[in-house]
């Protein structure tokens, strides 16, 4: 597997585009977070009735964490090329159903020394990543002297499928449910366990001329996986907040914050009991008064629970 693989997907792919949405269609891309369902946020609008959108996006992410103490030692050093294509339908007045289907390609990637200069640049901690070999796939977890998770080489294939369905509450807040499919393989980390959520989208500048963005709210359930078993937070609250301001007609800036409680428990590592905390920002470009393009970059705001840093490119069409 090579890193251009999924980003020579984006040339070929083209007409698979995606539909219009207030803020970047992110989520913590954490390779021990595959079994939480996390769902991307801010979608306000309901389409309506026989209308269709798309949308084709590719999240590349690269983490290195390394921690340890009395009982538990921990080692995540991956890269993940989350490449996903969205449909939304209009199925009826204010009702919407939607599928997001993900293949994921994981392993040693190239980023390691892309990230390390970019924190260099800004004074940002490297976190001991410059003591490693650059660019290797490690994930590693011990608790007791038991080897909980060994795996040194990566793999590509299919992730958790999400089926969701949309409903219209108002012009700016619409009601959301989505099923988690168990499509994933657990034993190469690609999530497998099924989930549900239930979140609210607020669009607080409807109408406004060059303000945009959301305020979003809810929880999810997942079923308990393979990967670290009962150490899985089965509940997690989740929420996300963007603003965007058109600068000029063509171009629009965005920032953009998720979050969400811990997804596992029962451990003293930073990166498995703590909050997640993901900031975004970039831009979007309007390609034609129906396609759109976003660029940004994600960065972990809460250290160790997500990934040290994404990039994040989505296509969109309605």
């Amino acid at each position: 597997m090579t890193p251009r693989t999924p980003l020579l997907a984006v040339a070929c792919l083209v007409p698979l585009l995606a539909s219009a949405a207030p803020g970047f269609t992110v989520r913590n891309e954490a390779t021990l977070g595959r079994t939480a369902t996390l769902p991307t946020l801010g979608e306000s609008r309901v389409l309506d009735a026989g209308q269709l959108a798309t949308r084709f996006t590719v999240d590349w992410s690269n983490e290195y964490v390394v921690q340890a103490n009395a009982r538990e030692s921990l080692t995540v050093d991956a890269e993940t090329q989350r490449v996903t294509f969205g449909f939304r339908r209009g199925v009826a007045e204010g009702v919407e159903f939607a599928v997001d289907l993900p293949l994921l390609f994981t392993g040693s990637g190239a980023l390691d020394g892309v990230i390390e200069g970019w924190h260099d640049a800004f004074g940002l901690p490297n976190g001991g990543r410059e003591r490693v070999p650059q660019d290797r796939y490690r994930v590693q977890y011990v608790v007791d002297g038991q080897t909980r998770i060994d795996e040194n080489r990566g793999a590509n294939g299919i992730g958790d499928v999400e089926l969701s369905a949309g409903f219209r509450l108002s012009d700016d807040v619409a009601f959301r449910a989505l099923a988690k499919l168990p499509t994933g393989r657990s034993s190469r980390l690609h999530g497998g366990n099924a989930g549900g959520a239930l979140w609210f989208d607020f669009d607080p500048f409807h109408g406004a001329a060059n303000w945009f963005g959301y305020v979003s709210a809810g929880a999810s359930y997942s079923g308990q996986s393979d990967v670290i078993g009962a150490q899985q937070k089965q509940f997690v609250a989740l929420g996300g907040a963007a603003i965007g301001y058109r600068v000029w007609r063509p171009v629009s800036l965005l920032v953009q914050f998720n979050g969400h409680t811990a997804l596992h428990e029962g451990s003293g590592l930073n990166a498995l009991d703590r909050p997640g905390g993901q900031l975004s920002f970039g831009g979007r470009i309007d390609l034609a008064p129906k396609l759109q393009l976003d660029l940004g970059v994600q960065e972990d705001v809460l250290v160790s629970s997500s990934p040290d840093f994404s990039i994040h490119v989505g296509l969109r069409y309605r």
